[in-house]
């Protein structure tokens, strides 16, 4: 199918014409005369097979035509930038796009003439609770990556969001796009949506395992790796002398840097070659050069590259604009680069399935963020295929790998929102929206988030009475009699996106504060914070 074919305005065909979208994909071709018809829709198809196309020609459409706003949440800044230059592409169809993901105690008010807006879910549901006159007038929500929901983190934030925004306007339209996951239909369902799922790619993906100096696929083949000691470097040896480009994922920050470092002697004598004055200071930090700033130059030379959440937007615009252009044979990566970057390579060799995480140790990695970062593999119009590689390091390593990730489906999608601690916040934020003003009406919107259509709320009365009457006695809320109101001081804790628990003892900290105190206490005061994760020291 044809872009020109779809019931889309001529001047937004022409646009996307313009920019190189002729013929739809598969998935394409069968979601998108959905979203165009105003249905609800959740898309299900593997990484790098299009899903951003198919809510991009709505948001157009509705915007040039019926002059809707459209609101796209994204889960991190990263992305959004992205998003955002894509949006920026189409300026002349008269589209102005606002980014918005900075401080979370602000209405964003410069944003009055945006047309679409891209957020993360935090900076959405804080807008929301300013008040913004903005997102009243959204026509369209897209929520790209909405299988995160099922994120500790950003999962329960992304979920009010929705619920909120849906509840507010019943004829707001929700587009959320998804890598494949097994229990999509679930999510059709809380969002009252039409469900396209698929398995195609635009390019072959073969999935795998390396020990021993060979690569064992899933479709049966195998492939000699001529090693030299060192596993990693072999596999992305071998692929870019094949012509392609590597990824490289590893678990932290630290080691994307460290394993860049080590690698970029070898890569030089394959891809070094010298940097423009410019472009070494961009990489070094411009005004302020960097530890990190000066290492990532001294990569960059050498062909190789880290990305992590410790670059600068500059910073990392270089290295994904440079990675894209084949100057930058090789990027080693945090499992951040996978959530919906746009930056495919030949081979993706994934280093690490566990991570460490605070207060719990070292953890596995899920199959659906493995999956994530296989499905890197493979660019498009470059690539006659891609190849994602796991690396085992003893033959049960090997065994648990294909068995507990390359042959196995990802996770079932599970609400995180029934938690105290992250249900005490919202709560808080539901009353000072005036979305809820009862237990009651609390419960009610309960119900209609992903949490409350996947399980029965067994137990949800008491809880959430416990919530309420410790908000009361922190004089965060006030009883009515007939229902429940926000204070000064609640609704400030809500505006400033912070856990109650943790102005709660902020406010008792301040109380006891005059011209004698120092500053040790005080800093021990917010350590103390349920907003300040706890660290422990390795024992070296």
């Amino acid at each position: 199918m044809r872009v020109d074919e779809l019931e889309i305005s001529d001047r937004v065909a022409e646009a996307l014409m313009d920019k190189g979208f002729v013929n739809l994909h598969p998935p394409q071709a069968e979601a998108i005369p959905i979203a165009l018809r105003g249905d609800n829709l959740v898309v299900a198809i593997p990484t790098a097979s299009g899903k951003s196309l198919i809510g991009y020609i709505p948001a157009l459409e509705l915007m040039v035509s019926k002059g809707k706003k459209v609101l796209y949440i994204v889960p991190l800044k990263a992305l959004a930038s992205e998003k955002k230059d894509d949006f920026d592409r189409f300026k002349e169809l008269g589209i102005r796009t606002h980014m918005s993901t900075g401080d979370l105690d602000s209405d964003d008010r410069n944003l009055a003439d945006a047309d679409v807006l891209v957020a993360t879910s935090e900076k959405a549901d804080s807008m929301i609770r300013h008040g913004s006159d903005w997102m009243k007038d959204v026509g369209l929500v897209i929520a790209d990556e909405i299988h995160l929901i099922h994120d500790p983190g950003r999962g329960p934030t992304l979920e009010v969001i929705l619920t909120k925004l849906m509840r507010r306007n019943r004829d707001l339209q929700i587009i959320a796009l998804s890598a494949t996951m097994s229990n999509a239909f679930d999510l059709a369902e809380w969002l009252h949506a039409k469900l396209v799922e698929s398995d195609w790619r635009p390019i072959p993906l073969k999935e795998g395992v390396y020990y021993d100096g060979r690569i064992r696929f899933d479709d049966g083949t195998s492939r000699e790796v001529g090693s030299d000691g060192e596993d990693v470097w072999s596999i992305v040896k071998q692929a870019i002398q094949d012509g392609g480009q590597s990824l490289i994922f590893v678990n932290s920050r630290r080691s994307t840097e460290a394993l860049a470092v080590k690698y970029s002697k070898k890569m030089s004598e394959r891809a070094g070659r010298s940097l423009t004055q410019a472009e070494a200071a961009l990489l070094e930090g411009d005004t302020e050069s960097t530890a990190t700033g000066r290492k990532l130059s001294s990569c960059v030379k050498c062909g190789i590259a880290f990305h992590n959440a410790g670059l600068t937007s500059r910073q990392r615009k270089y290295v994904e604009d440079n990675f894209r252009n084949g100057q930058i044979k090789c990027i080693v990566a945090t499992p951040t680069l996978a959530a919906g970057i746009n930056l495919p390579a030949r081979r993706v060799v994934v280093r690490d399935t566990t991570r460490y995480e605070t207060n719990y140790g070292n953890s596995p990695i899920s199959v659906m963020e493995i999956k994530q970062m296989c499905g890197r593999a493979g660019r498009p119009g470059y690539d006659p295929y891609g190849e994602a590689v796991l690396v085992a390091k003893s033959e049960t390593d090997f065994d648990h790998l294909m068995e507990d990730y390359v042959q196995h489906d990802t996770e079932r999608l599970t609400s995180k929102l029934f938690n105290e601690k992250i249900l005490r916040s919202h709560v808080l934020g539901l009353l000072a929206t005036g979305d809820a003003d009862s237990e009651e009406s609390i419960i009610d919107f309960l119900k209609e988030t992903f949490f409350g259509t996947v399980s029965q709320l067994f137990g949800i009365e008491s809880v959430i009475d416990g919530i309420v009457r410790s908000l009361i006695e922190e004089d965060m809320a006030k009883s009515t009699g007939d229902g429940i109101r926000i204070t000064s001081f609640g609704k400030r804790v809500s505006d400033l996106y912070i856990d109650p628990a943790s102005a709660s003892i902020l406010r008792e900290a301040v109380t006891k504060i005059d011209d004698d105190t120092e500053i040790l206490p005080i800093l021990l005061a917010a350590a103390m914070t349920p907003d300040v994760l706890g660290m422990y020291p390795k024992k070296s």
